[in-house]
């Protein structure tokens, strides 16, 4: 089955005493991320409400008040507090240290190594491991925490999802190829029919899948995109788990093509238990790479305009 790990705001009251006495009788505490204000360590020093004055935070009695109407836990206040007052779920943040910087050119260097695995070697990933990857995702820059991360390494469930995907895009393709009008609508819209029509039959006729071989797991981000910004929040969280799966030796790909095959699939979203309020935001495949990345591509460079 798949396990899911919960980033949401919980319910919208907006006066702190009134959330304070929902969280303390809430059975889902565990589930729900939320910032309150211990008044106890509160120095007054005013740094937070100067800096949110007039939109999610404002001053009574020259004490700090959230606003949770406002309030998308992205724990600025948190980070910002000298005297470590703002907790998320009731828990003290940990002090930062000082400590050596990372070296720019070390973070360069493991940035120019990445590259999406295509191949994943036939060797299983640890659950601590996979939970490492995903929960790094918190520290992703967005502005929206109500995404799940739903995970699976089962080997029936990754072939199902396989299979899903083969049968989908087998007919998308003989639409697209095997009549006349939509391929000639489609040369319209598109200059790339043949290349398109290359790829769809490497993988659907030659390699005969979707997923890479050898995928361990499955990352599936999914959200309620009513909330605003969910669907850029989640390509932050992606990103960060790639960056962080590199760090730690192991290989990720994003995978759109199983997104939009899980999205338009009922029966197997309610297999993997997401909601039909839910949109799949995107999906990442992790494993150990089986493919040795020897050299780091030269001769391309970002083209910069300088205005």
């Amino acid at each position: 089955m798949f396990v899911r790990w919960r980033r949401d705001f919980g319910d919208q009251i907006t006066r702190h005493d009134q959330w304070l006495a929902f969280v303390e009788g809430s059975k889902k505490m565990e589930k729900t991320r939320f910032v309150t204000v211990d008044i106890e360590k509160c120095n007054g020093c005013g740094i937070c409400i100067r800096r949110f004055e007039g939109y999610c935070i404002s001053e009574e009695a020259g004490m700090p008040v959230i606003d949770y109407a406002l309030c998308n836990v992205c724990q600025k206040c948190v980070a910002i507090c000298p005297s470590r007052a703002f907790l998320v779920n009731n828990t003290e943040p940990e002090r930062i240290e000082e400590r050596k910087p990372l070296e720019p050119e070390d973070l360069r260097r493991l940035l120019s190594k990445r590259r999406s695995t295509k191949v994943f070697k036939d060797e299983q990933l640890s659950k601590s491991t996979i939970q490492a990857v995903v929960s790094v995702a918190k520290y992703a820059p967005n502005q929206h925490k109500n995404i799940d991360a739903v995970v699976t390494t089962k080997t029936q469930m990754l072939d199902k999802i396989d299979r899903s995907a083969l049968r989908f895009y087998k007919r998308i393709y003989a639409a697209l190829f095997s009549v006349k009008v939509l391929t000639w609508l489609f040369r319209l819209f598109s200059s790339d029919l043949y290349t398109v029509k290359r790829k769809m039959e490497y993988d659907l006729f030659f390699r005969k899948k979707i997923i890479k071989p050898g995928t361990q797991a499955l990352v599936v981000l999914v959200g309620n995109t009513r909330a605003s910004v969910t669907e850029s929040s989640a390509q932050y969280l992606l990103a960060t788990m790639t960056i962080f799966a590199e760090s730690v030796g192991v290989g990720s790909c994003l995978m759109d093509s199983l997104k939009i095959v899980m999205n338009s699939n009922r029966g197997l979203r309610k297999e993997i238990s997401i909601d039909r309020r839910e949109k799949i935001l995107g999906v990442l495949a992790l494993g150990y790479s089986a493919e040795r990345i020897l050299n780091i591509p030269s001769g391309y460079e970002l083209n910069i305009r300088w205005v």
